[in-house]
């Protein structure tokens, strides 16, 4: 084994994060890693990356033991690189000066070898099957293609083991097939990759092996080829009736009256050209899909409405009052709330803690004659940690130290406390488990049921399909068609976009 994990403990705050954990990995092997929110998968894979100290057991490499204590550099050393979800990348630099940062440039005569490195680069991406100009400044790439030069990066030096970490969130399906047919090269080259995710279709199509987390501990580990989807949601849930299948309350089949108009948008476009005259209408009891591929316009579409992204034109009606200059606060004030795709980077602030997460759209409901009220503001956050549900050891405790999971619904939280009429959602439950991707369904379909507004931006078809009324479709910044959510395939919103890409391109 190239990998071999006995009873290895962490604690954070005498809670365990990890609890006697096993777990093995072998050379050239596709490993998946699934479990809820809180299961402890991003713990594991931050010990094996030396960002964490594991309290005890042990971890065998090639049959040697590893110290207790390492450092990423010396993990690295090893053969072992770690792609986040979120990359870590220098916007301002190229693909190649990202891939060639933190290794020794190749000097002659006191001269730096750009060439030689370019070379280097440019041969170690054909060797893995990506193909992409590397030379291009990486804020000028895609979501797909930023991960690619991580990768490359990774393999620069002589890795072992690659650990993927939510590689597929935000990638559209061509995006993510770029990145499956990478993974399979690696492992027909002898490398090993570890693959953690949420998408469990992902989990069946890749992976040789697939390792079950529960609160810290080992459920299973099952040969793929041997398991199903609805086995692996059942062990990961505890849950003998779990199927990962939307039930009755939280589909689009759940009871709930449509009503007026509560958000109308007309003409709408973006300084920076992206959205281009967009109309929409979102009614209240009801939630409105929107899908798109890659570079569509959705996420900047949210963003004019809310007022982050400003407007050329056009003009924005909440219950039927108008502006052509939204901001945010105006919004909030307006009952507008916004969920937006980046959440660590935009929707929080990590090293706040989860009380002071949740009151920043709404810390002047709890100040009075300018002092804060904390009190008040306790009760109505440990209100919030008990309706959805948050694993946090308590209301002071940072918000970076809880899961993905348990962090978006603090987001959540964050927006309930304005009292929004209008929900903005976008990819909202990018990288969370299947319990917590029915539990934000439910919360929002019993939000349309109390009469607000959600406009649901996914790049998860069918999951769109699962949970909203009617399906507006975007493509090159424009709504090209709204669909009515009976009996609607998949293939026909696929459709609409295709027709609209060959129209762009006639």
């Amino acid at each position: 084994m190239l990998l071999d994990v006995k009873s290895v403990d962490k604690k954070f705050n005498g809670v365990y994060a990890l609890k006697g954990l096993d777990f093995s990995l072998g050379e050239g092997e596709v490993h998946g890693l699934v479990g809820e929110n809180g299961a402890g998968k991003s713990t594991f894979i931050k010990i094996l990356g030396g960002v964490y100290k594991r309290d005890g057991g042990n971890i065998l490499w090639n049959g040697k033991d590893l110290p207790e204590a390492i450092r990423p550099e010396e993990s690295r050393k090893l053969g072992i690189n770690i792609i986040f979800q979120d990359n870590v990348l220098i916007p301002a630099f190229t693909g190649m000066e990202n891939i060639c940062l933190g290794r020794p440039y190749p000097v002659k005569g006191g001269l730096i070898q750009w060439k030689e490195m370019e070379r280097e680069a440019a041969a170690k991406a054909a060797e893995l099957g990506i193909h992409l100009d590397l030379k291009r400044p990486v804020s000028m790439m895609t979501l797909a293609q930023k991960k690619c030069v991580e990768i490359v990066r990774a393999m620069m030096s002589d890795c072992k083991l690659l650990i993927l970490d939510e590689p597929t969130a935000s990638l559209s399906d061509k995006e993510t097939n770029l990145l499956f047919s990478i993974v399979r090269n690696l492992k027909a080259k002898g490398t090993s990759v570890l693959y953690v995710t949420h998408r469990l279709e992902e989990i069946m199509e890749l992976t040789d092996r697939v390792t079950v987390l529960r609160n810290g501990t080992l459920v299973s580990t099952v040969d793929t080829a041997g398991t199903s989807r609805k086995e692996l949601v059942r062990l990961m849930s505890g849950n003998e009736a779990a199927s990962g299948v939307e039930d009755a309350e939280t589909g689009k089949d759940a009871e709930g009256k449509i009503g007026k108009t509560a958000l109308e948008v007309h003409g709408i476009r973006s300084k920076d050209g992206i959205v281009r005259g967009v109309d929409l209408n979102v009614k209240s009891g009801q939630i409105t899909g929107m899908f798109g591929l890659c570079g569509s316009g959705r996420t900047e579409f949210l963003e004019c409405i809310y007022g982050t992204r400003k407007l050329a034109g056009g003009e924005v009606m909440i219950d039927g009052k108008t502006t052509t200059r939204p901001t945010p606060s105006e919004s909030i004030r307006q009952g507008i709330a916004f969920i937006c795709e980046d959440r660590r980077g935009k929707a929080m602030i990590p090293a706040f803690s989860v009380e002071e997460n949740m009151m920043l759209s709404s810390i002047d409901r709890y100040t009075k004659s300018g002092w804060f009220q904390k009190r008040a503001a306790d009760k109505k956050a440990m209100d919030m940690i008990e309706a959805l549900k948050i694993k946090c050891v308590g209301v002071s405790q940072p918000a970076k130290e809880l899961s993905g999971g348990n962090q978006q619904k603090v987001v959540f939280a964050k927006a309930l406390l304005t009292e929004p009429s209008i929900w903005l959602c976008d990819e909202p439950t990018q990288a969370v488990d299947v319990a917590t991707r029915q539990e934000i369904h439910r919360l929002l379909r019993e939000e349309a049921k109390k009469g607000k507004a959600v406009l649901y931006v996914s790049s998860d078809l069918t999951e769109l399909l699962e949970v909203a009324d009617e399906v507006a479709v975007m493509a090159y910044g424009r709504v090209r068609k709204t669909f009515e959510n009976k009996d609607l395939k998949p293939t026909d919103v696929l459709a609409c976009c295709y027709e609209a890409e060959r129209e762009e391109s006639d």
